[in-house]
């Protein structure tokens, strides 16, 4: 009661000094700035911990996520009860303020925003990627780091973060790398043996459903490299097959190279390279690219 005539009291002090300008009328919703200003700060706290903990415990990336959204959805529910319960707005006004609301989105569905929540949604019902695969939405690509639903965050192969609106997400060609490496190596007619399952009875049985339920998950990445008609093109397959044959040990499956087509008085090769973190795709992966460029460089000036 003391606190209900504590913020009656507040929001009669700035309805005073309103009054002189004509706003006097907007008092009640300038009061509650300062206490969603409170939840605001409260909600970061939160989050932080969240993350904080989560690394703490090796708690899966995909998993903090969906913690950390459902915390967003419940202070946000906090802040609109909040407003509803101090504005002092009845059931009658409130389903005529629900009605004006949602009249309102209907109204602005072709908007860019809104959009965008729309996408979100359909991005978490889909699931073409989950936080931790490398993807390549449109011309960016890189490691989910959160998925939203305004936004997919992705950190790319410079470090740099860049946030794809959820908009863009539906409307682009999406590529996951990610693939169970037994149904990768069916449809290659190879067979895949299985990795011994832990001397442990809890551990084995988990891997065993683990295995049922996901498989086993690696990440196949292609990439292209244009060559001018200029070079000895059996030279470069030469160069090509010695650095394949270099790096086998530092893949999962030894990185391969093959003809993809012709374009601009060149040709172009298409490389795949395989492994088991897609974070092994900004380091190891980088520097296999790297050593191809060099070869290529060398036997130009050669």
């Amino acid at each position: 009661m003391q606190t209900i005539d504590f913020f009656q009291s507040f929001v009669d002090y700035i309805r005073s000094l309103l009054s002189p300008y004509g706003f006097g009328s907007y008092a009640i919703w300038i009061a509650i700035l300062p206490f969603l200003l409170i939840v605001y700060i409260v909600y970061l706290v939160v989050v932080r911990s969240i993350k904080i903990s989560a690394r703490r415990v090796g708690m899966p990336r995909e998993a903090m996520t969906g913690m950390i959204f459902i915390v967003r959805l419940l202070f946000f529910a906090i802040a609109l009860l909040a407003v509803l319960a101090t504005t002092n707005v009845v059931l009658g006004e409130a389903a005529i303020a629900i009605s004006t609301l949602l009249g309102s989105a209907i109204g602005l569905a072709s908007s860019r925003a809104l959009g965008n929540l729309v996408s979100g949604l359909y991005v978490f019902a889909a699931r073409p990627f989950r936080v931790g695969d490398y993807v390549k939405i449109g011309d960016v690509e890189g490691i989910v780091l959160e998925i939203t639903l305004n936004y997919t965050k992705i950190m790319q192969p410079d470090y740099n973060r860049a946030f794809v609106p959820n908009g863009k997400v539906v409307d682009s060609g999406v590529t996951n790398y990610r693939v169970r490496i037994d149904d990768y190596l069916l449809e290659r007619g190879e067979e895949y043996h299985q990795e011994p399952l832990s001397k442990s009875r809890l551990n084995a049985t988990i891997d065993r459903l683990k295995y049922l339920t996901m498989g086993d998950e690696i990440y196949r990445y292609s990439f292209d490299v244009y060559v001018h008609m200029s070079y000895d093109i059996d030279r470069v397959k030469e160069i090509f097959d010695r650095i394949c044959r270099e790096w086998e040990d530092r893949f999962i499956h030894p990185p391969e190279h093959f003809y993809y087509s012709n374009e601009n008085f060149g040709v172009i090769y298409r490389f795949a390279i395989i492994v088991k973190e897609p974070r092994m795709l900004l380091t190891t992966g980088a520097e296999f690219q790297t050593e191809i460029a060099e070869g290529l460089q060398r036997l130009k000036t050669s």
